[in-house]
């Protein structure tokens, strides 16, 4: 069983009955603002759900599928996040420091003033971001990413201090 708390009070929120969260579908649980750090959501449903203030720091999210979720706030830092599918997503000032997103795909998605700093980024999909602006995406390795239809000088040049961009494409 999995105890699920409350990331602001710490109240217990539920009792899961399974040992991990990979693989399920989650989409019937009220998650918005649990704390979900260290837990293992490979795979994991979690698409249109309400996740803002949800804490996810240090939990294996490889293949989650995020689409369309309310990420406002959420904590993201030193997950593991390859392939996870954040399309059409809302992250706006979510916090990312340290994560692993490669292969990710936020096509779509709004990362406005979300902070991206030493985000291990190869070969994402940030292409048609709603928002990029007021990101800080310091020391961001994005080897390879796709930026195809995002401004990436919505992204102050102090805010881009250390990005890496060899071999991505777009973010005119």
């Amino acid at each position: 069983m999995i105890e699920i708390f409350d990331r602001n009070t710490m109240e217990l929120l539920f009792v899961y009955p399974g040992d991990t969260f990979r693989g399920k579908d989650l989409r019937e649980l009220l998650l918005k603002a649990a704390n979900l750090s260290d837990q293992d959501l490979e795979e994991a449903i979690l698409q249109g759900m309400n996740l803002e203030d949800t804490e996810f720091s240090n939990a294996n999210l490889k293949k989650a599928n995020f689409k369309g979720a309310i990420l406002t706030e959420a904590i993201f830092n030193q997950v593991q996040a390859q392939e996870a599918k954040f399309g059409d997503a809302k992250c706006n000032l979510s916090a990312w420091a340290g994560a692993n997103i490669s292969d990710a795909d936020f096509t779509g998605a709004d990362l406005e003033h979300a902070n991206l700093k030493d985000v291990i980024a190869h070969r994402t999909k940030f292409v048609n971001l709603k928002s990029i602006k007021g990101a800080i995406l310091w020391n961001a390795d994005c080897d390879k990413a796709d930026f195809n239809g995002t401004n990436l000088n919505e992204v102050g040049d102090i805010d881009k201090a250390g990005l890496i961009l060899d071999r991505a494409t777009g973010g005119v």
